[in-house]
């Protein structure tokens, strides 16, 4: 509401894929230790555990099946789903029950080429968000909430303030963060024999050249730990075109 109130525009890409998210209990079989990830046929997984039986997952789905859980009994439909023979342990979380609702939301990145406007500046969500496929959604706002506070602790004239800085380096982050979100969702968000095959020639190539991952290192460095050569078409098409 504040960004439509200063009239600031915001951007999105396309939607890729549906992706849903569920806290589950009673899962005590499942590793405290373990997270995991994988894809086989229409349905991509991610399972965090969050300790005394409970692990928070997601799932991702084509586009085309919007209504795959929706209804009363949606959440339980959504966690007989990580029944897949990819994963075995996943038993675990199926015998599980689901401990609150469940929320699905197309994938895609949205962001705003100027975070600010004469008394406004925009953090979190409302600046644009990230593909939650990586999960930096509060990394980001927090980043944002620590630029913001450094500038208007630098001055006492909030009148005169300058966030230029800051929207700056939040659209050279941003940036960063929807080109490995790009690749993470072309990975694991993409269905059928094609896209299996993709997975499976970049598992067996990164074992012999890691830096076809090296990416991915910006979701728990920090985008701006990377050199800039990795977020270029050039990176994207040796990872998804071998």
């Amino acid at each position: 509401m504040v960004r439509e109130a200063a009239g600031i525009p915001l951007h999105q890409d396309a939607p890729h894929h549906w992706f849903a998210g569920l806290l589950v209990e009673d899962a005590h079989d499942w590793d405290p230790q373990l997270q995991a990830i994988g894809t086989e046929d229409d349905f991509g997984f991610l399972a965090f555990p969050q300790g005394d039986g409970k692990v928070r997952v997601y799932g991702g789905y084509p586009l085309d099946q919007a209504r795959r859980f929706k209804g009363s009994d949606g959440p339980r439909r959504f966690l007989d789903a990580f029944a897949l023979a990819c994963s075995p342990k996943n038993a675990a979380l199926v015998s599980g029950k689901p401990a609150g609702p469940l929320f699905a939301y197309v994938n895609a990145d949205s962001w705003t080429d100027e975070p600010c406007a004469p008394g406004v500046v925009l953090i979190g969500d409302a600046a644009g968000w990230n593909d939650p496929i990586i999960g930096l959604g509060l990394s980001i706002t927090y980043r944002d909430v620590r630029l913001v506070s450094d500038i208007l602790k630098a001055t006492d004239d909030w009148a005169r303030v300058d966030f230029g800085a800051y929207a700056e380096e939040r659209a050279e982050r941003m940036r960063r963060l929807r080109f490995v979100g790009q690749i993470t969702a072309a990975i694991d968000m993409e269905f059928g024999e094609a896209a299996r095959a993709r997975r499976r020639s970049l598992f067996e190539r990164s074992a012999a050249d890691p830096g076809l991952k090296a990416h991915a290192f910006a979701v728990m460095a920090g985008p701006e730990s990377l050199p800039s050569e990795l977020f270029t078409d050039a990176h994207r098409a040796r990872v998804l075109e071998g």
